[in-house]
């Protein structure tokens, strides 16, 4: 899987219909013009099928940036990948 933050932008862009050249790590959500709870809805559905994981909505809510939201699905990604020991 290609690194989360080179794809999550375009997915964020499509979401929120703000330019995908102009979202970053940094980038907050409430900064992105169309951010409400219903596209942070639609932005954490994309997520979880874009790459197969699944967030608690509760901590998905505290997630302020999408670097922040890319560590968080790195980290699920890591803990799918890692077998049980």
């Amino acid at each position: 899987m290609p690194d989360v933050m080179t794809t999550l932008p375009g997915l964020v862009a499509r979401v929120t219909r703000h330019p995908a050249d102009e979202i970053t790590a940094d980038s907050p959500f409430t900064g992105l013009g169309r951010w409400g709870s219903l596209v942070a809805v639609r932005l954490l559905a994309t997520v979880e099928q874009a790459y197969g994981v699944r967030l608690d909505l509760r901590h998905y809510l505290t997630i302020r940036t999408v670097g922040e939201l890319a560590a968080e699905i790195d980290c699920r990604l890591e803990t799918r990948a890692t077998p049980a020991g």
